[in-house]
């Protein structure tokens, strides 16, 4: 078959031929003939399934798993949204195409819930656009000061990874990813176009540029990071992530892991994978699958799946659950990661239906043997107010949804986490999470100063800074915190308080604030090469 056919075939073409249904109703259909469920024959989408099975060279029976089927038929622009039946997020997706984001929803994510369809709409055009700076990075992934980059002899940078803890790095492999979640935390990276980034944020577009899906290049990246990781026993675990790690081929993955089996003082490799559960489920096939256990018999490391998961139609999925399936018979643990969501897993005017919701999910979870491992505040919660998570009305949640007496405790997740710029906060339950907060009713802003006690040989407090929009009856009560009783604390928060005001900017003035804070962050050392 030739490419020009392929090429031809897309949503579009399709569309022509649905007659009175739409894309949706096709998607289904194909997804039935490979789930085997009973469908009435259908005329029309029958032949529609028939053509394009013939033109692809699939069995229709195996078409709904196959990338190539996944990948044609996904909605990359605005007027795709139409023939999905979804016109009612047209006119926004219009201004954040238009605004330079890049657009990608799956027929497997085309058919998933309501709730789940909004995790992939565009929206917010400025959302990346660097009026919104927080959303550019919000992790500081791509920082200088949390990047481990080669130097060569001409001083030339190339990027390997990032490091915000002493014991793990998180290796980047690509930025490349086709799942296409509006509210990646790598937005920037994956969600907008080159040229668009360029304009906004340079630096950022030279590392997207780098991290492209060449993989000899990535060997390379792997090989590279293998001989920083020689250099700096302190590290254990590599983090392999993107983008979407498994667009790379089997074969390409297996020669990164062959790099990172030389890495002499790492113990644990994971991987942070949307595939599971989010629309590419057919990438854990059973060569990617001894792939790992191969990986783990020969070096003795351990091997775990980071799964990103939002909603409990992801998780109830047939697909999702034999892709868990296949990896638990094999040993591979999976860890579940889930961004709260305004709207999609949690409504802050609606605690009986986020806890409700999220209960769903755990009950889940539980059920297919995975481990609710960490929970995240939407990290794009402090740049506007229709997105923000607030963590007052988070930690009530908590309190709520861990009362366990009629459900396992297998059913907990690890942990609550807000992912910012300084590192990992865990949050804890209210009435015991305790923060000191300035309300600037100018500025419409809240920003939380939370103390952490840690013990190693001494007390040691940590001051984390959070900000968020001010909004009304979550974290504009100036009252909902007691005073502090702690001097040593209070006196350290009023130091940071200060320290805070004046970053302006500069490097200096981030890495004192950061001092001040008592907040830990290793210094990387290039690698000369």
């Amino acid at each position: 078959m030739s490419d020009n056919i392929i090429e031809r075939l897309n949503l579009e073409t399709v569309g022509r031929d649905l007659g009175s249904y739409n894309a949706k109703d096709f998607f289904n259909h194909v997804r039935g003939k490979y789930l085997d469920t009973e469908q009435e024959r259908n005329e029309t989408l029958d032949s529609l399934l028939d053509n394009v099975s013939k033109h692809l060279q699939i069995s229709p029976e195996q078409l709904w798993a196959s990338q190539q089927f996944q990948l044609l038929f996904r909605a990359t622009k605005p007027e795709h949204l139409r023939l999905l039946g979804l016109e009612q997020y047209v006119e926004e997706t219009e201004a954040a195409v238009n605004a330079g984001r890049v657009m990608s929803i799956l027929p497997y994510n085309a058919v998933m819930g309501d709730t789940t369809i909004k995790k992939y709409i565009p929206s917010r055009p400025n959302k990346f656009s660097g009026n919104w700076r927080h959303s550019m990075d919000p992790y500081g992934l791509f920082r200088g000061m949390d990047r481990v980059v080669a130097v060569d002899g001409s001083e030339n940078e190339t990027y390997l990874a990032t490091r915000k803890f002493p014991y793990a790095v998180l290796a980047n492999i690509t930025e490349a990813c086709h799942i296409g979640c509006d509210g990646c935390y790598k937005g920037s990276m994956v969600r907008t176009a080159l040229s668009a980034l360029a304009e906004v944020y340079p630096e950022y577009a030279q590392i997207k540029k780098q991290l492209n899906l060449q993989e000899e290049r990535a060997v390379t990246q792997a090989e590279l990071l293998t001989r920083w990781l020689n250099q700096n026993p302190e590290v254990d675990t590599v983090v392999m992530s993107g983008g979407e790690p498994t667009l790379f081929s089997n074969q390409a993955l297996e020669k990164i892991l062959q790099q990172y089996k030389q890495a002499k003082h790492v113990k644990v490799v994971r991987m942070c994978t949307s595939s599971v559960f989010q629309g590419m489920w057919y990438r854990i096939d059973d060569e990617f699958v001894q792939m790992l256990q191969d990986f783990e018999r020969e070096t003795g490391k351990q091997f775990y799946i980071n799964a990103h998961v939002t909603d409990d139609f992801q998780l109830s999925a047939p697909e999702a659950r034999m892709t868990v399936e296949k990896l638990k018979r094999a040993g591979i643990t999976i860890h579940l990661q889930m961004p709260l969501q305004e709207g999609i897993n949690f409504q802050r005017d609606d605690m009986a239906w986020s806890v409700e919701k999220l209960r769903r999910i755990s009950k889940l979870a539980y059920g297919l043997g995975v481990i609710p491992y960490k929970m995240i505040v939407d990290m794009h919660s402090p740049s506007h107010p229709d997105l923000t998570v607030p963590i007052e009305t988070v930690t009530k949640l908590i309190g709520f949804f861990d009362q366990h007496e009629q459900h396992s405790d297998h059913e907990r997740w690890q942990a609550y986490n807000v992912l910012h710029e300084q590192g990992n906060l865990y949050l804890t339950a209210y009435p015991h999470f305790t923060a000191v907060k300035d309300i600037d009713e100018k500025n419409q802003r809240v920003t939380y100063f939370i103390p952490k006690v840690e013990f190693d040989r001494r007390k040691r407090v940590v001051i984390h800074t959070y900000e968020e929009p001010l909004i009304h009856g979550h974290n504009d009560n100036p009252n909902s915190f007691s005073e502090i009783p702690d001097k040593d604390i209070g006196d350290k928060i009023d130091k940071v308080r200060e320290s805070f005001k004046r970053i302006n900017g500069d490097p200096k003035t981030i890495r004192d604030f950061y001092r001040e804070s008592g907040i830990e962050y290793p210094e990387n050392k290039h690698l000369k090469i």
